[in-house]
């Protein structure tokens, strides 16, 4: 379960992904990155596009790993799905959309319990129904399920001592020359 090669978020980005996109395909659920906190206007663009499925890094639990740098990242998971039908439709599905009932019992199945070999271990730590302050909309239905991924890196492999060295980090900073840094600049992560 070492990583040393990769950004360990952006791995474990990438896995989650992939482990969704097997109950959740893509031509029904848009799944996007998004901010453990989002802004009305962020929350605004994604309840227009249910069901949708919203991936939130929250940080990292660390243990004792001497020269290894050992723990879980947090994630969490938003699930928005949106029914016309009324309040039960919410919950149990109707012909225009997917419930949240469903949704919340399948992410938390495809979530539990998998390993990546080389990667680590997925463990859903729980789920709830939950509320967007100032969000006044009836078919709207909104649910979050948190779950760890395991990780161990060895910060001594890595040997971190120059720019060269940092490189093996797999990301790369990449800005602008001057103050003028547009929306156009990048700043990745691999």
């Amino acid at each position: 379960m070492m990583i040393s090669d990769r950004s360990v978020i952006a791995t474990q980005d990438e896995l989650i992904t992939k482990r969704l996109r097997i109950a959740f395909p893509e031509r029904v659920f848009n799944l996007e990155r998004v901010p453990m906190a989002m802004t009305m206007r962020e929350f605004n663009r994604l309840a227009r596009m249910t069901p949708f499925l919203g991936l939130a890094w929250l940080g990292m639990k660390v243990g004792d790993g001497a020269r290894n740098l050992a723990g879980s990242m947090q994630w969490r998971l938003y699930l928005l799905t949106s029914t016309s039908s009324g309040l039960e439709a919410r919950f149990k599905g109707d012909a225009r959309g997917v419930g949240l009932d469903a949704i919340v019992n399948v992410a938390a199945a495809v979530l539990n319990g998998v390993s990546f070999p080389d990667a680590g271990t997925l463990t859903v730590t729980g789920a709830s129904a939950i509320a967007a302050d100032g969000f006044t909309d009836d078919n709207i239905a909104l649910a979050q399920v948190d779950f760890q991924f395991s990780f161990c890196t060895s910060t001594n492999d890595l040997e971190l001592e120059t720019a060269e060295d940092f490189e093996a980090l797999g990301v790369t900073w990449s800005l602008a020359e001057s103050n003028d840094i547009t929306p156009q600049d990048e700043i990745t992560g691999a």
